[in-house]
């Protein structure tokens, strides 16, 4: 019985460990920063308007029909190699189960990377923050060890 409860509060601990950062970085929407602000930090880093739309617009390239939106056979077509696998990438992304990834979609799934990738939680994603994306897909990619 003490080995369950054990586990289970080994369990929580982990779960309030992994939900803290993106807890940290909350704020009340009075605490947003004013459009000012944002002007002035866009040459310190990457502002997520300007993340999403730099994104956005290479996902959007994948549309080779031109409707506006990006079919799962666009997306696995134009898949990078020696990613993970792309189908599953697309159920994934496609949150509304409808076969093809909207705009809103892509917005949002952006919009989630950016917050990650954030690390300090100040809105802009700095040389630093994006030097270290950088370094773990370089280490990732070079990594061929079997654990």
């Amino acid at each position: 019985m003490t080995t369950i409860s054990l586990i289970t509060l080994g369990r929580t601990a982990l779960t309030v460990a992994l939900l803290a950062p993106a807890a940290a970085c909350a704020k009340p929407a009075d605490q947003a920063a004013p459009a000012k602000h944002e002007a002035a930090v866009t040459a310190a880093g990457v502002t997520l308007s300007t993340f999403v739309s730099r994104h956005e617009r290479k996902l959007l390239a994948y549309d080779t029909d031109g409707d506006g939106k990006v079919s799962r056979a666009e997306f696995v077509a134009a898949a990078e190699a020696g990613k993970s696998d792309p189908a599953r990438r697309f159920v994934k992304l496609d949150t509304n189960g409808d076969g093809l990834l909207d705009k809103t979609e892509i917005e949002a799934m952006l919009t989630r990377r950016f917050k990650r990738l954030d690390t300090n939680c100040d809105g802009v994603l700095s040389a630093s923050e994006r030097a270290a994306v950088h370094a773990r897909k370089a280490k990732d990619a070079g990594d061929g060890s079997v654990s």
